[in-house]
């Protein structure tokens, strides 16, 4: 208890001071990117256009959860934030970056399937509210899926979460932050010349088996002591029945790459979508 007190100490000295327009919360979580807060049910919307004129407010959020349930066998939160993550996710990026930051852990981060670079803005902001030098590097086909395999279940197609490099870079620029350094390409042609030497921090966002399975081929030799690798999309229903298990690929490829390993994956509440990470022993 004595050293883990002695560490906790160590994290609050070395957090970032306030400096400037700077701040030290996590608010600016909840008012960046795409926080504005949706019922999963637009019905709602519609009704109160008519029954709050009468001082009546239409609440059908829940019905129409219960329904898909019934019909899919899946649970939704009455609300949800974001488009393809949640406020609960990105309390845990924040919170796992800041942590690697704080422990001045070895090494740079990385971004393995950044897509329009949202996940990245927010690792972006915690590495500035260190007032580090760490580097930020990102990697995404910006094409869209590859070829999905029957592990990976029915969620997506190939093809489907194009975007473009434009769209990263519209991103960090409304956010006035530095560019990070992208890497455009499929993860066989870029991970295995353009990761840093050390990594202190990784997030993990392929989707699919074969994509979590060759991130973590070339990620986890290059995770420094103490570095926090996070995989989105990781569901266990042994443990949360409930959890969104669309991407089932992932989990199979983390516990195959994993069986050999000394490190477990902690499965960490993220709302209705799913988390899971390890620490580099």
């Amino acid at each position: 208890m004595a050293s883990w007190n002695r560490g906790y100490a160590a994290f609050i000295l070395r957090c970032p001071r306030i400096s400037g327009d700077e701040v030290l919360d996590n608010f600016f979580i909840t008012k960046d990117f795409d926080w504005q807060i949706r019922r999963s049910s637009n019905i709602d919307r519609a009704l109160n256009l008519v029954t709050r004129r009468f001082g009546v407010e239409a609440n059908t959020a829940g019905v129409v959860d219960r329904l898909i349930y019934r019909l899919t066998g899946h649970r939704f939160a009455p609300t949800r934030s974001g488009m393809s993550t949640n406020v609960e996710q990105r309390l845990n990026m924040y919170h796992l970056v800041s942590q690697a930051l704080a422990y001045e852990v070895e090494g740079d981060l990385v971004e393995v399937g950044c897509n329009e670079g949202l996940s990245a803005v927010l690792i972006a902001k915690v590495i500035r509210s260190f007032d580090s030098t760490k580097k930020l590097h990102v990697y995404d086909s910006f094409g869209g899926l590859p070829a999905t395999k029957q592990v990976d279940g029915q969620a997506y197609k190939q093809g489907d979460l194009a975007t473009s490099e434009d769209v990263l870079r519209s991103n960090f620029r409304m956010h006035n932050l530095e560019l990070p350094i992208i890497h455009k390409g499929w993860f066989d042609d870029t991970l295995p010349e353009g990761l840093p030497e050390k990594i202190c921090y990784a997030h993990l966002d392929g989707d699919l088996y074969d994509s979590i399975i060759v991130s973590l081929k070339y990620v986890y030799p290059r995770l420094a002591r103490g570095a926090i690798c996070l995989i989105d999309d990781y569901c266990d229903p042994r443990i949360n029945p409930d959890g969104w298990n669309c991407l089932p690929g992932v989990k199979a490829a983390c516990d195959e790459f994993l069986a050999d390993k000394p490190e477990q994956i902690c499965y960490l509440y993220s709302g209705v979508f799913t988390h899971g990470f390890f620490r580099r022993l």
